[in-house]
């Protein structure tokens, strides 16, 4: 009796930890729903050199409604960086089209490299001049957009990667409270492929 016991309860912690382990379409769901923050439409994309390119921000998952944002937008400055991207501007998307959306930013560059791009870090302000008119709880999938160029990189023998990541992002309502939109994914990779 014992041993029949005995391999009830292996049995039983088997399938019972097992289908704890396994991955349900639900649990998948669930994952997604947690993508929030400010991001970048893409995690990665392929580019080629000596051109200029436009990247898409998004905010998903606004809780509440924010009259004011600031984040730092940063190039090339992942440890794994190769210092290629040239940052150009930034500008309001098609979801800030109202013009009471003021936008603003300062460019600290580091040192420019022979091929003409830096280590840059980007200080940006958005801010809403109405009396409580800020963007309303939900998703937003054009909400700025970065211009940065490549460089002709025809000395280079290998695939080169670098990015572009959002920092310190932050939001606040009209009454000053504060509004989580730190990114879930805060990195956009660029990879230039040596053809």
């Amino acid at each position: 009796m014992s041993k029949f016991n005995f391999l009830m309860n292996a049995f039983f912690v088997l399938f019972y930890i097992s289908s704890i382990a396994q991955p349900t379409d639900s649990l998948n769901s669930a994952d997604i729903a947690t993508i929030s923050g400010l991001m970048f439409e893409k995690e990665s994309d392929y580019r080629l050199a000596d051109s200029s390119y436009t990247e898409v921000i998004q905010l998903t998952n606004l809780c509440d409604k924010t009259q004011a944002m600031q984040f730092r937008i940063l190039l090339n400055k992942a440890p794994d960086d190769s210092t290629i991207l040239i940052f150009k501007d930034i500008q309001k998307g098609t979801d800030l089209s109202d013009p009471s959306w003021l936008l603003d930013y300062n460019v600290i560059k580091g040192p420019i490299t022979k091929n003409g791009a830096s280590q840059d870090e980007i200080y940006i302000v958005l801010y809403n001049l109405n009396f409580n008119g800020g963007l309303s709880p939900g998703d937003y999938k054009n909400l700025f957009t970065v211009n940065y160029g490549i460089p002709d990189l025809s000395h280079s023998q290998k695939d080169i990667k670098s990015s572009i990541k959002i920092s310190h992002a932050e939001a606040s309502t009209f009454e000053g409270n504060a509004v989580d939109i730190k990114p879930t994914r805060d990195e956009f990779k660029i990879f230039v492929k040596k053809f």
